[in-house]
């Protein structure tokens, strides 16, 4: 594995995927390149404690320390002929069969986690638990399985959505936002799909509810280490759209941030997250 594992030069120009390797002041750590913050800071996702075996973070920022040691992954899934039978090993996993609803979420969460050369190490060396750990603790499965109630399940899938959006992209969604005492938000997305459609797919869902308003969220920008969004709530299907006031994307705004508190939220008025 260590012929793999390349020194970053200040010269190197990283491609978006890379795996980076941090070793240093008692941290090992690797996660995927996605860009360079304003400071020069990489911006990594799926933070992974190599000495551990756990997901430390979704999406982070990597600030060296003057003792670290940075490396790159010189392979990929994406032209390695080891690909297959590294992935075989996860679907050969029982909880992988086990979970066909999130079969696709897993293989693109291993392929963009992992080179294929550490999953067959792991293998090897039966310690497969420092790649089915993470997965189990990304997903919530196995033995980090929650008894959550169905409110909790469909905004837990809906921060899927708001993790894995491109910048500049937008979802639409429904929700149910009250300003009674102890309700708790709900949030439903099934991407950028028409209003109407996202409120037929929710009757076939196990969380139906019935949501009293929609917008639009798009993924702005990614700054001080967060995701940072817009949103508003302008459907046209459920609600006034480009007429909707302010103050309504201000209370979805704030639901949005009191589920998700790791991620910014600015609400505009009308159909502004979509520019309208």
């Amino acid at each position: 594995m260590n012929n793999l594992m390349k020194p970053i030069s200040t010269a190197k120009s990283l491609a978006p995927g890379t795996i980076i390797r941090r070793i240093g002041n008692n941290k090992d750590q690797q996660g995927s390149f996605l860009k360079y913050d304003a400071k020069n800071n990489m911006i990594l996702a799926n933070i992974i404690d190599m000495e551990t075996g756990s997901l430390v973070a979704s999406e982070g920022v990597l600030k060296p320390q003057p003792a670290d040691k940075l490396y790159y992954y010189a392979s990929s899934f994406s032209s390695n002929p080891a690909s297959d039978k590294a992935l075989k090993v996860v679907k050969s996993w029982p909880l992988y069969k086990k979970h066909g609803d999130l079969q696709d979420k897993i293989i693109n969460f291993v392929r963009i986690t992992y080179v294929p050369e550490q999953i067959i190490d792991m293998s090897k060396r039966d310690c497969l638990q420092s790649l089915f750990v993470p997965i189990q603790q990304k997903f919530r499965i196995g033995r980090f399985t929650e008894n959550r109630g169905s409110e909790r399940v469909c905004n837990d899938i809906f921060m899927l959505w708001l993790e894995s959006i491109n910048i500049g992209k937008h979802l639409t969604y429904l929700a149910q936002v009250t300003k009674e005492k102890g309700q708790l938000p709900i949030f439903y997305s099934a991407g950028a799909k028409t209003h109407e459609e996202t409120a037929n797919l929710i009757q076939n869902e196990i969380f139906t509810f019935e949501p009293n308003l929609g917008g639009h969220i798009k993924y702005a920008d990614f700054k001080n280490g967060t995701r940072h969004f817009i949103v508003d709530a302008g459907s046209k299907y459920m609600g006034v759209g480009s007429k909707t006031p302010l103050a309504v994307s201000k209370m979805v705004a704030g639901a949005l941030k009191k589920l998700y508190p790791d991620f910014d939220f600015t609400p505009l008025k009308g159909r502004g997250a979509i520019g309208e």
